[in-house]
């Protein structure tokens, strides 16, 4: 009788940081099942038994980026300044990008060939998103305005990440001052023209 195969939930973690650390370090074509399994210290057989195919491994780490984003984010205590709160909410976004930026580029590039998101995987984005919606339903909310909140956390988000991939493309500033100067400023440039475009709530009479 062979050795029983051990599957374990210990192993799929070692499987998954080994194949992230292989992708932040030599992008997509780091990630090889060989050099994987080799870090985790099990066998190819065991890696496409945990997630199937080199797809399902890339899908994993997306998942993954997901969690680790919604955590930060969810780090982000809320005072009693409603945009100050969103602000700071933003800014753990681009911090959590500036640290891992293969990690945020396979969330939202798709550098992958093997791997594209479908439906289900993309919900793995709604706790993001909706964390960022409430954040600005309670800006909203504070400064009185008609906007509506999911359609200003659309254009907030669109825009944040604008910002945050010229940063992390080496165009947004040729300094560090620079480049966090110009992110300040079209944050508060997108704010203040979701305002401009529904100031206050119609009277209702």
């Amino acid at each position: 009788m062979g050795r029983p195969k051990i599957r374990t939930a210990e192993l799929r973690h070692d499987v998954l940081r080994g194949a992230l650390d292989a992708f932040e370090q030599d992008g997509p074509q780091g990630v090889s099942a060989r050099r994987v399994a080799s870090a985790a210290g099990t066998s190819t057989a065991a890696l496409y038994e945990l997630f199937g195919d080199k797809a399902g491994l890339v899908r994993a780490i997306y998942l993954d980026g997901f969690a680790e984003l919604q955590r930060a984010l969810a780090a982000v205590a809320p005072d009693d300044d409603a945009r100050r709160s969103l602000v700071r909410l933003l800014a753990a976004a681009r911090e959590f990008a500036r640290q891992r930026p293969l990690l945020f580029e396979l969330m939202y590039s798709r550098p992958f060939a093997e791997f594209s998101p479908g439906a289900a995987d993309r919900e793995a984005a709604v706790g993001v998103y909706r964390t960022i919606v409430g954040a600005v339903r309670r800006w909203l909310r504070d400064v009185d305005s008609a906007a509506s909140a999911t359609e200003a956390a659309h254009v907030l988000v669109a825009a944040h990440r604008g910002f945050v991939l010229s940063e992390l493309g080496g165009i947004a500033g040729s300094t560090a001052a620079s480049v966090g100067r110009r992110y300040r400023l079209g944050v508060d440039v997108v704010l203040d023209g979701i305002l401009a475009a529904h100031p206050t709530r119609p009277v209702v009479r």
